[in-house]
Order: structure tokens, then C-alpha cells, then sequence
């Protein structure tokens, strides 16, 4: 079904000319990578919304020489969010803590992320660049015209000192890709991007009542609207791993965006469609080289990707708590390892090669599993048990009933002791939820609920060389 769009929405109507550059700010790098991503492969069922909202989006100009442009073979997109609050009301900075407009001094950067689409176009890499990456920036020249000598320092040093372009020279030596496209991001596009979703799901292991950001919310799984998402993925206290963690529950947030944008929940509404590419395309600030066409075939190739061809990682470490005399704390990238990211990035060829099914550390085989119905479906237990044995989990027990009858989702109860076993259980029950039960000990409960659905196939990895997550992870995992 198709509806008539008026002519300023048509796709064959011609582009509105392209505003100047917008201002640079503080980067929040896993936003600008989401909306890259998310755009770009929900687009396509708005072609025409996408034409009329390319007047919207802000260019960033003379950069060009610096980036490879469009390409009809693999495409990198260096991604770089900005803390500004242009678009939020005073309230809305108040409840997020962000400060007002006037905060917004110099340019300073917080994380970074390189998006690779395959040439194929059926799969997207992100990978995060960690604000504290200690690296070696070039040589530049400053804003009173004197040359600057070679460096070592901190990633966001990079774009404090030489703006866009240094950060494009900086990430480009230090990973070897060819660039094609940059783009930048607001505090407001999180917002109403995710308001414009109906909210978000999230997961946190413990609860969290943080003053720095304004978080609060309960242990495990809650929807979230847009200022709760905001201060979800800002929060950088509440992970013992610091900014490490922060990134982790980053590219979970932003599969969470994924799977609901690409949801035929929004593609088959067109006021929440338009409400979407509203907030996303008019937050973004993007080289001039990236035209409004480039951005349509993109899309259009991208249109049938799933959750589980998006992948997130954070660039390899081998120390996450260094020390570098003159700069302080850095962290200090894996070598080895990071060159095997980037060279697959560069041959085009997948860090995780396709199975046919989630890889795990600890085999179905190893791990001890008893069913309880906690439905009002009758034989639902015996189903599910059948179904768990048959993808390889060693049975415990009999079959039975839970004391209620009232589960819709189903749910896996565990002893926190059993993490890597409990990997394994959600690879195949994806979209169940967690219950933690201290000493329920090595045999993990499934309460099966009516919406039930048989679990899928998982492979052990062999050699696992890269840790990364797909979309299409359970986000409490």
C-alpha cells in the first residue's frame, strides 16, 4: 500500500540547497554511529521524507580533500556525536545535567566510531575508538598559522587541537582505512530520536541511582524514553570499568534503537517514520561530500539487513588503565589484535565469519537446564524440553509447573556464579528474560511463558579472537 506524497516530499523533487557548517563540539561518538547506521537502512521506506530532509541536515565544508567520497564498493564513515544542546528545552537540560548553551566551550571530544559497510552491503561494523586511545597525532597547523610538530597524545586531543580535519588525519594513520564520509551528532538527536521510537529497552545488572547524569532505574530490563536514554548512555560512574563499560552498555543501547527502528512497528507507520527521520536528519552535521543520492542508494541497498548484521566492538586493548608521562591516564591498544580489526576492514572481509548460529565459549552439551511451565498452555514444559535437548543442553529433571500460570515472557533464572554458561542459555532463548537467584547453583530454570519461542541453534567458537555483539544479542546479556 502506498500513499501520494505532496511535492516538496517528492523524491524527484529537487534538493533543497545545503545550510552551512554547524557549530563543533564535545563528540559522543556512539550516538552519531547509531543514526548513521539506523538512518540509512530505515530510509529507504521514506525516500521521499529523506530528500526533503537533506535541506535540514548541516554540511561541514573543506574537508573533502581529506575523505575518499562515495563509493560503490566498501564504505567508512568516521562518526563523532556533539554535546550540543541546541534543540533542548532548559528543563530538558536541567533533568540531563548537560548544562545550558553557554557550557559549550572549545572543541573538545569524548568517543569516537568508525562505521564500515561491507561492499556487499549486507552487513555494518562498528567499532568504538576510545576518547583515551593514546596515539600519534600529526602535524598540523593551528588556528594562528604555526606549524605543529608530530605527537603523542590522547585520541580526543586530535580534534581538540585541529577540529574535523586532524581527527580524519589522525584516525586515518592510525587505522589505515580510507575515509569516505564524516559526520557529527547532537545531545538532541538521542532524545527525540528515541521518543520519536516510543522508547527504547535497556538493561542494567544492578540498579542505579546516579546524580552525575540524572539516571535512575531498577535492575534488569526497562523502557525508556528519550531523556532516560540520553542519560543511560552519558552515565560513566556506574560501570567499574569506567569509560570501557560505558561503551559496552553504548552499543547495547544502540542495537535496542536498531532492532525498533527497523521494527514494522515504525516502517509500516508514516507519522512515526516521519517523527524518526525528523529528529534523526535534522541533529546531523555532515561533510559537504555526502550528497542526498549517495545517502538514497545507500539506503535502498541496505533495506533488508537484520539485527544480527550489525555488529558492535570497542577497538582491542592490552592495557585499559595506562600511563603516559605529560598526558595521564590513556589506554593502550591491543597491536596485534587491532591490526587484525582494521586489515579485515580494509580486505572487506567479516571479523566473525558466518555459522548459522550464535558462538559461544561453553557448549550447550555442558550446560545443565530444567523446564518449568509457567504458563496456562498445557504440554508447554514438555515442548520446550524437547526443544532445549534438541539443540544439545544436558536436561535435568522432569518437566513441570511453576507456581503461576501468568508468564507471557520467558524467563531464565540463574546463579550469577554460572556467567559463561549463562551465555550459552541466551544465545538460544534470545529474547528471554533474566531472573538472578543466588544458589540456585549449576542447573539453570527456564520459566517457558506463553509467548514462547524455540530456541535457535549455537555453535561453539574455537578461537575467538574479537569480542563483539550483533544487534541482535539480548540486550541483558
Amino acid at each position: 500500500m502506498s500513499t501520494a506524497l505532496p511535492p516538496e516530499l517528492s523524491p524527484r523533487h529537487p534538493a533543497p540547497a545545503p545550510v552551512g557548517p554547524g557549530r563543533a563540539g564535545r563528540t559522543l561518538g556512539w550516538l552519531a554511529s547509531g543514526l548513521a547506521v539506523v538512518v540509512l537502512v530505515t530510509s529507504v521506506a521514506g525516500w521521499g521524507l529523506l530528500a526533503y530532509y537533506d535541506g535540514k541536515i548541516k554540511r561541514i565544508f573543506g574537508i573533502g580533500s581529506l575523505l575518499a567520497g562515495a563509493t560503490e564498493g566498501p564504505v567508512n564513515v568516521l562518526v563523532v556525536g556533539s554535546d550540543s544542546r541546541e534543540g533542548l528545552t532548559p528543563a530538558q537540560q536541567k533533568a540531563l545535567s548537560v548544562g545550558g548553551v553557554g557550557s559549550d566551550i572549545g572543541r573538545r571530544s569524548d568517543t569516537m566510531m568508525l562505521v564500515h559497510v561491507a561492499g556487499d552491503r549486507k552487513t555494518v561494523t562498528v567499532v568504538s575508538l576510545p576518547r583515551d586511545s593514546y596515539v600519534t597525532i600529526p602535524s598540523y597547523t593551528d588556528d594562528n598559522g604555526d606549524k605543529r610538530p608530530a605527537q603523542r597524545n590522547k585520541l580526543n586531543a586530535a580534534y581538540a587541537l585541529g577540529g574535523a580535519p586532524l581527527l580524519i588525519r589522525t584516525v586515518t594513520d592510525l587505522t589505515g582505512l580510507e575515509i569516505n564520509n564524516y559526520v557529527e551528532v547532537g545531545f538532541s538527536g538521542v532524545v527525540n530520536m528515541v521518543d520519536a521510537l516510543g522508547g527504547v529497552d535497556v538493561c542494567l545488572p544492578n540498579a542505579v541511582d546516579d546524580r552525575r547524569s540524572g539516571l535512575t532505574l531498577p535492575e534488569g530490563r526497562s523502557h525508556v524514553d528519550g531523556e532516560t536514554g540520553l542519560s543511560y548512555v552519558r552515565a560513566r560512574y556506574i560501570d567499574a570499568t569506567a569509560d570501557i563499560g560505558r561503551m559496552e552498555r553504548q552499543q547495547q543501547f544502540l542495537g535496542s534503537m536498531f532492532r525498533q527502528a527497523t521494527s514494522l512497528g515504525v516502517l509500516l507507520q508514516p507519522a512515526k517514520l516521519n517523527g524518526f527521520l525528523d529528529a534523526a536528519l535534522s541533529s546531523i552535521t555532515v561533510d559537504d561530500a555526502l550528497s542526498r543520492d549517495f545517502m538514497l542508494d545507500l539506503a535502498g541497498d541496505l533495506a533488508g539487513m537484520k539485527p544480527r548484521d550489525l555488529r558492535f566492538l570497542t577497538v582491542p586493548l592490552s592495557d585499559p588503565n595506562g600511563y603516559a608521562d605529560g598526558v595521564g591516564s590513556v589506554v593502550i591498544w591491543d597491536k596485534r589484535k587491532a591490526r587484525l580489526v582494521f586489515e579485515s576492514l580494509q580486505d572487506d572481509q567479516p571479523l566473525v565469519k558466518s555459522t548459522g548460529g550464535s558462538r559461544v565459549a561453553i557448549a550447550p552439551s555442558q550446560v545443565n537446564v530444567t523446564v518449568l511451565n509457567g504458563s496456562d498452555v498445557t504440554g508447554l514444559a514438555t515442548q520446550a524440553t524437547a526443544d532445549l535437548a534438541a539443540v544439545g543442553f544436558a536436561m535435568s529433571g522432569t518437566p513441570g509447573n511453576a507456581d503461576r500460570t501468568d508468564v507471557t515472557t520467558t524467563v531464565i533464572r540463574y546463579d550469577p556464579g554460572w556467567g559463561q554458561s549463562l551465555k550459552t542459555v541466551q544465545a538460544a532463548l534470545p529474547d528471554a528474560q533474566l531472573e538472578k537467584v543466588d544458589g540456585l547453583g549449576a542447573t539453570f530454570q527456564v520459566l517457558v511463558g506463553s509467548d514462547y519461542q524455540a530456541p535457535v541453534a549455537v555453535k561453539v567458537a574455537k578461537d575467538p579472537k574479537i569480542d563483539s555483539r550483533t544487534a541482535a544479542d539480548n540486550i541483558c546479556g
